[in-house]
């Protein structure tokens, strides 16, 4: 076990961000630690090269942020993420190598209160160091501000035992939509997916998703969360016509527009370049939506720490549409739905009233 340190301060005065990383190779153990020491806001307070060893270091030192391996032998990642957020809850990320069978248990991990993950860095076929050093280092810093108290074990079952699984076809209505909804996260966004979804019953709108996510990462999450939910889930295509009682999946650093061509909804998608935070993708797609389907519009914004989208929302409720956001107090990082919330005045629901509302939007429509 490495030597535990005191806390330090930054230049600045402000105190470091507190790491332990976690992981049974001690070649990775230091490559991690290297990573993130070279941020002169974080500090790295300890190593651990198995599960016993991290459970013992956060009994006895307070830290701010776990990094921890999904495989490991012996006590697995995912058993030691259950021990740390019974014994000393700690927003933890999971550190994969992301393959096919990996992701799996990260999405599980997830279920089990992590806050994120990302994937180990690696210079295969070309890829920039550095510019996973960078990711890595902003992931670990925006973990440290979650709300832990937000964190929950979330009970999934499969799609097939639910009682409205048959409405898998009946929910997909034939002919052109005529609404739209929009869901929006960042930071905590998965957990927030995860509680969410399943408890649809079935939608007769599109659904959009934006999630700001490595294309892999949202690609293996579309797959995982489609065994758990009533409607199909997807990756969007660009060109791809917009159909009820589906749900597509868009990176938000993409940025995505609707037009409406030969009795079709199309998705239009492109890569993001060039924009200002002031009109991030979400902003883009809303303009563009709304104008589309003004009152028969719904967005709702789930945890996420960034400021994409107010400007949208505000566009889409001046043309009659209506905007929800998660409840603060239930997001990983409450930072965006609060300020959605502030400035434009939307509904602030818990997720299951959110269900309630998506499920019904398109039927009659909900203006509740």
């Amino acid at each position: 076990m490495q030597e535990l340190q005191t806390g330090l301060l930054t230049r600045e005065g402000v105190k470091k961000t507190k790491v332990l990383v976690v992981d049974d190779s001690p070649l990775m153990c230091k490559v991690l630690a290297d990573i993130l020491s070279e941020d002169p806001a974080l500090q790295i307070v300890g190593q651990a090269l198995s599960g016993g060893e991290a459970i013992e270091i956060l009994s006895k030192t307070p830290c701010d942020v776990c990094t921890l391996d999904v495989h490991m032998p012996g006590m697995s990642g995912l058993s030691v993420l259950k021990h740390i957020m019974i014994r000393s809850p700690t927003p933890t990320l999971m550190v994969s190598a992301f393959t096919s069978e990996g992701a799996k248990v990260t999405f599980e991990a997830l279920r089990y209160g992590a806050v994120d993950f990302f994937q180990k860095p690696s210079r295969e076929n070309g890829a920039d160091i550095e510019a996973q050093k960078a990711v890595l280092q902003e992931r670990v810093k925006r973990a440290a501000r979650v709300q832990l108290k937000a964190a929950r074990y979330l009970r999934l079952r499969q799609a097939a035992t639910l009682a409205w699984a048959g409405d898998r076809a009946t929910a997909r209505a034939s002919g052109s939509p005529h609404g739209l909804i929009a869901l929006i996260a960042s930071t905590g966004g998965y957990a927030s997916l995860l509680s969410l979804l399943p408890l649809i019953k079935g939608i007769s709108a599109p659904v959009v998703v934006f999630m700001r996510a490595h294309p892999s990462y949202l690609k293996a999450f579309v797959n995982y969360i489609g065994a758990y939910v009533s409607f199909e889930a997807r990756l969007a295509g660009d060109g791809e016509p917009l159909q009820n009682g589906k749900a597509y999946f868009i990176n938000s650093d993409d940025a995505a527009s609707i037009d409406h061509e030969g009795g079709d909804m199309l998705l239009h998608i492109t890569p993001r370049c060039g924009l200002s935070e002031r009109e991030t993708g979400v902003d883009l797609f809303l303009y563009s939506a709304s104008e589309h389907f003004g009152d028969n519009m719904m967005a709702v914004f789930l945890s996420g720490d960034g400021v994409g989208g107010l400007n949208g929302a505000k566009e889409l409720l001046r043309l009659g549409g209506r905007v929800l956001v998660q409840d603060p107090d239930t997001c990983l990082a409450p930072e965006t739905p609060a300020l959605i919330a502030k400035e434009t005045g939307a509904d602030v629901c818990l997720v299951n009233e959110l269900a309630g509302r998506i499920g019904g939007w398109g039927r009659g429509r909900d203006d509740g």
